[in-house]
């Protein structure tokens, strides 16, 4: 080859293996992919693959966690040498942290745990943990750097993707979306920090995760954690209850303001005048509700106004309440309108009378069959008929407890304001 030749020759393709291109493709798909499942049709096509089962003599055997099963074992066998204690521990972890997340969200929609829909923003989100991880480690970033970093771009590029969502006919925003985007990016945070190469110099960060300064919270990998966690958990607790677009500031307010108090607690709870006053706190808020159950576990709905309702001595400011037939009841989305998807989730839990609370002014229960107060749904889980009952929230307490009284098999749902 001449010399002319050689000067001419193309340099080499190093630069598609550029962990930073890596990045920004990786990046540039997670922004993709939500406008890509706007079609409809491929959007059905996953929803149907999720729930998609062979028979097996009398077993329906659901194909999505088979494979996945299958793939894990695979996987488990061909990298069998790189598994540790720490990696198992660390693999365990985040398989918790999405169970809870599952626990949280999308609690109307009913998904199997194995739903790809409802676990494709904690699996996307915790890969880009990784692909930054890949890319920002060699470069000399501290392992608390990367955390934050990563949680921040998160947390932007989902906030991009649901603001632009606006402007699109048949999308809407959703602050939940946001939240299950930074949740998976903190999973994977949370495997890189225990199971990655740099967990043993973690151990020493265990005996002091609080710290006299607060610009040490950001630098030590643990108590970043700490409280990326926390705030994690708070915006996908309210942005759960608050999934319609007006209450999209006060999810964010909400978590916030509790965060800020939490912060203040856990910080000064290390000096001893602090730990004190935390430890006198919690024990006056378990005695107090403790006393207050205990005076009126027997009852129903002890008291209801606008923005509040006691149920057997427990306090429920602002959110919606759902009660179900055994007398259990958790905080659930606030919303006015119920699809058929919320109603045969509340058919599902095989009541005889389903009582919807519609607030003080009437605004909520939407969406039935019929309008009026009273109407029959044939319930396929039970092959029967179940009352549906809409009343203004103070008349369907007093109504719900006179049913409680009578011993009937009734759900209750409660619009908590307007």
């Amino acid at each position: 080859m001449s010399r002319k030749q050689k000067k001419s020759a193309p340099p080499p393709a190093h630069w598609i293996h550029s962990t930073c291109l890596h990045v920004v493709l990786y990046s540039m798909l997670l922004v993709a992919t939500p406008f890509v499942m706007l079609q409809n049709f491929l959007q059905d096509a996953i929803a149907r693959l999720s729930r998609w089962s062979v028979a097996a003599g009398s077993v329906d055997v659901p194909i999505v966690p088979t494979t996945a099963a299958v793939l894990f074992v695979v996987l488990l066998i061909a990298f069998r040498r790189y598994i540790t204690r720490m990696r198992i521990l660390a693999g365990v972890m985040a398989v918790l942290m999405i169970a809870l997340a599952q626990q949280i969200t999308d609690y109307y929609f009913g998904h199997k745990f194995y739903d790809l829909q409802q676990n494709w923003h904690y699996i996307a989100y915790a890969i880009f943990a990784f692909m930054l991880f890949r890319d920002l480690a060699p470069r000399g970033h501290s392992l608390a750097r990367i955390g934050l970093i990563t949680w921040i771009a998160a947390l932007l590029f989902s906030t991009f993707d649901e603001t632009f969502q606006l402007h699109m006919s048949n999308r809407v925003f959703d602050i939940g979306d946001i939240a299950k985007d930074v949740w998976g990016a903190l999973t994977g945070i949370l495997v890189l920090y225990i199971g990655g190469p740099q967990a043993p110099d973690l151990r020493a960060d265990l005996a002091q995760l609080r710290h006299r300064k607060i610009a040490e919270y950001f630098r030590r990998p643990l108590s970043l954690l700490v409280l990326l966690f926390v705030l994690s958990l708070l915006l996908l607790v309210f942005s759960s209850l608050l999934t319609e677009f007006e209450y999209g500031g006060i999810a964010v307010l909400l978590t916030l303001v509790t965060f800020a108090v939490f912060f203040l607690l856990y910080h000064f709870s290390q000096f001893r005048w602090g730990a004190y006053g935390v430890a006198l706190l919690v024990i006056a808020a378990i005695v107090t509700q403790a006393v207050f159950y205990y005076q009126h576990r027997n009852d129903q709905i002890v008291h209801n106004r606008p923005g509040l309702t006691v149920y057997k001595g427990f306090a429920v400011p602002f959110f919606d309440l759902l009660i179900f037939p055994d007398g259990s009841f958790r905080p659930v989305d606030k919303k006015e309108y119920f699809n058929a998807r919320d109603q045969r989730f509340l058919l599902r839990h095989k009541p005889d009378i389903l009582l919807v609370g519609t607030g003080t002014e009437g605004r909520g229960g939407r969406g039935f069959p019929k309008t009026g107060v009273s109407q029959f749904m044939y319930n396929t889980y039970t092959q029967r008929g179940t009352q549906v009952i809409i009343l203004r929230t103070p008349d369907a307490c007093r109504l719900f407890n006179r049913l409680k009284r009578e011993q009937k098999n009734v759900m209750f749902v409660i619009h908590n304001t307007g």
